[in-house]
């Protein structure tokens, strides 16, 4: 192919640091970190929402009816989904020229009941994606997080991601109150993202597998 392949929807997998290390310090023991299950292997467990085995948020490559049965430890999860030296080289070996980076546990997160739990752990994923994306950001281009729980602060949530330089912005399926997206209240929302030059995408949630 004599054009640059570019990827439009690739994912990290968020390794066990993602949270605890860049999360607002008041928000640390209830961040996500990796725990060890009898039955699942290690896992994510999400306050409000419950245990995320590894094979749900990096089954990529899998049998769909082995993803639930089976035992995963992140030492399984590719390297180049939480090292991003690795991502490279598997850009090179694939012949990828650049990829459009969303969140894995960061999909399921979407979902969490406390909107201020889920808001400081996406601007606790905004930072470190950005560290990841540094490597070679010209390759690697991270989309931020926003909580969505209501215009004013996911306009606030768009000028932090701005700030940070990451690309564009990955929005919850639905906002936390009782206006969608559509309502009027969120044309400051809408108005802001074109200011910004930040596009806004939205994805299936992993939780919904």
């Amino acid at each position: 192919m004599l054009q640059p392949i570019i990827s439009a929807d690739s994912h990290i997998i968020e390794p066990d640091n993602t949270y605890v290390d860049y999360i607002d310090p008041k928000f640390r023991e209830r961040a996500p970190r990796l725990e060890n299950d009898e039955k699942l292997g290690e896992i994510f467990n999400l306050e409000g929402i419950g245990p995320i085995a590894l094979p749900i948020i990096a089954g990529a490559g899998c049998d769909p009816r082995e993803i639930r049965a089976r035992r995963s430890d992140f030492n399984d999860v590719p390297r180049g989904g939480w090292d991003p030296k690795h991502r490279i080289a598997a850009q090179d070996k694939d012949g990828i020229a650049a990829e459009v980076i969303y969140p894995s546990l960061g999909m399921v997160i979407c979902a969490m009941p406390d909107g201020n739990l889920r808001r400081a752990l996406m601007q606790a994923y905004n930072r470190w994606i950005t560290d990841y994306c540094s490597e070679n950001p010209t390759r690697m281009i991270g989309l931020g997080q926003s909580a969505g729980i209501n215009p004013e602060t996911a306009v606030q949530d768009l000028h932090e991601i701005k700030a940070l330089g990451l690309r564009g912005v990955m929005m919850p399926g639905q906002p936390m109150g009782d206006a969608d997206y559509d309502d009027p209240a969120w044309d400051r929302f809408w108005a802001a993202a074109v200011e910004l030059e930040l596009p806004v995408s939205f994805h299936v949630q992993a939780w919904m597998i």
